[in-house]
């Protein structure tokens, strides 16, 4: 009986050491796993980590954007430890997205066009390059629909994905795939994803929200990203503007011109940076003494490049001219095939000779000249007959514009203006007037054509009451003294 008692006893001790002994192996697994599980969760972090470092240095790197699109891809592809990814941004003009970066071994994420399927029967890179040009419309397919209801997904079987049409490449079978819309604030900006073969990779709940994570941080990157570059070009073309602008008011007269019998005076103000008017005084054969005022069409660079051209030609053309409807007609011939058709040229161009008194206005739709007369102290209009430049290209012009030949006696005043006097408006949408502008030459002309411009631009200033003019505004004035 104590024997079988031992027996017994040796047993349940055997069976307890081996329970504990299972029960330690059991716990020193869970330990094991628990460790890799809290290293895989550090790996990530520090995989986190460093692409969040990198974002946030890219910012404000002016690289080209190409490098901040490669960084979020590659970035996203090593957090997830996924096989390949894909970064396709909206277009707005077009309202496409557009692959900024197509990794190597990212699953085709559109459905493959027949013609690039029968191409990879000879050439198989034909199905990357596709995929790296090919934009879709932003509604369009898996991305696009994505896209447009801006919901991320876990894509669990690609192949499987109606969205991709019925005919498959063998990358897309057997692969998973997780998409998500890249939005920050109400702008829109595109789509990112990652793509793994099931087999090597299987996201689960945890990697579907690390990836919403890296939606959300891509998207701030790119949205400030956006800011910064777009923020630099703008400096950029600010000082372009700035540069272009102070080479256009080196092309304007430096100082008002000393020619015999007449006192001139002549300013520009731009509206804005650059100019559409622009004014000049020319030397001509035989004494004669040439003033030149114009007004094209619109603003900014394309006016300013117009007003350049017209400079040009008109001290190319008005030396050789036999007068000044004849220079007014080689300038049309030669800008009209080339200008837009929504852009014309209004100029008015007079030619003393060398006496004085006989002078010749010729006026390509411009606004009349203003003549003051110092002996009866009337302002006449002068207004031959013209077109504006560019409106016609050469005998329709050449038919309608004609000079005009009158005197002056010293003392008179005549005034060249753009309609930025004339169109001028005050806060309350009521305009200078050309009456207002004849008003302004009786006020000041018997003090002088600086007087004159002067005078106009101060009274005009006050009519404005602070406000910015919406045009550009240029006048010469020109007395005769002898």
């Amino acid at each position: 009986m104590t024997t079988v008692l031992l027996v017994l006893l040796v047993l349940l001790m055997t069976a307890g050491l081996l329970m504990l002994g299972k029960i330690a192996r059991q716990q020193k697994q869970a330990l094991v796993a628990l460790r890799a599980e809290e290293e895989a969760i550090v790996a990530e972090e520090r995989r986190m980590f460093h692409y969040l470092h990198d974002l946030g240095e890219a910012i404000w790197r002016d690289d080209q954007q190409a490098s901040m699109y490669r960084l979020i891809v590659e970035g996203a592809v090593r957090v997830t430890q996924s096989t390949g990814g894909a970064l396709y941004l909206l277009d707005e003009a077009s309202q496409k997205l557009v692959p900024r970066h197509y990794s190597d071994f990212c699953a085709p994420l559109i459905a493959v066009p027949e013609k690039v399927r029968l191409q990879m029967k000879e050439n198989p890179g034909a199905l990357l390059s596709t995929l790296r040009i090919h934009a879709l419309a932003s509604e369009e397919g898996l991305l696009g629909g994505i896209f447009t209801q801006q919901k991320t997904e876990l894509v669990a079987d690609l192949g499987a994905d109606v969205r991709l049409g019925p005919v498959l490449v063998s990358t897309q079978e057997g692969v998973t795939a997780m998409i998500g819309p890249l939005s920050f604030g109400v702008r829109r900006l595109g789509v990112l994803a990652v793509t793994s073969p099931k087999q090597g990779r299987s996201y689960n709940a945890n990697d579907f929200e690390v990836f919403n994570s890296l939606i959300e941080q891509s998207a701030f990157a790119l949205a400030n990203a956006m800011s910064h570059q777009e923020a630099a070009k703008n400096r950029m073309d600010q000082q372009e503007l700035t540069n272009a602008s102070q080479i256009q008011q080196v092309l304007l007269p430096e100082r008002d011109p000393q020619t015999p019998g007449f006192v001139i005076a002549g300013k520009n103000i731009p509206a804005r940076t650059l100019s559409g008017d622009y004014f000049d005084y020319l030397k001509l054969p035989e004494g004669r003494f040439g003033a030149v005022i114009a007004d094209v069409s619109g603003k900014g660079i394309g006016a300013a490049m117009i007003t350049v051209m017209c400079r040009t030609l008109m001290r190319a053309k008005a030396p050789t001219a036999a007068s000044p409807s004849a220079v007014l007609a080689a300038v049309n011939r030669q800008i009209a095939p080339d200008i837009r058709e929504d852009m014309f040229i209004t100029m008015a161009y007079v030619v003393a000779e060398e006496d004085g008194k006989k002078l010749t206005l010729s006026r390509a739709g411009h606004n009349a000249a203003l003549l003051w007369r110092k002996a009866t102290g009337v302002v006449e209009a002068l207004h031959p007959p013209g077109l504006g430049v560019g409106i016609d290209k050469g005998s329709v012009f050449e038919r309608v514009t004609k000079d005009l030949t009158f005197e002056m006696q010293p003392g008179d005043t005549l005034l060249l203006y753009t309609d930025g006097v004339n169109e001028a408006m005050d806060p309350k949408g009521i305009e200078f007037g050309e009456e207002r502008v004849q008003d302004e030459l009786a006020k000041y002309a018997a003090e002088g054509p600086k007087a004159v411009i002067n005078g106009i631009i101060a009274d005009l200033e006050q009519f404005l009451k602070g406000r910015r003019s919406h045009d550009d505004i240029t006048l010469i004035a020109m007395q005769k003294t002898a």
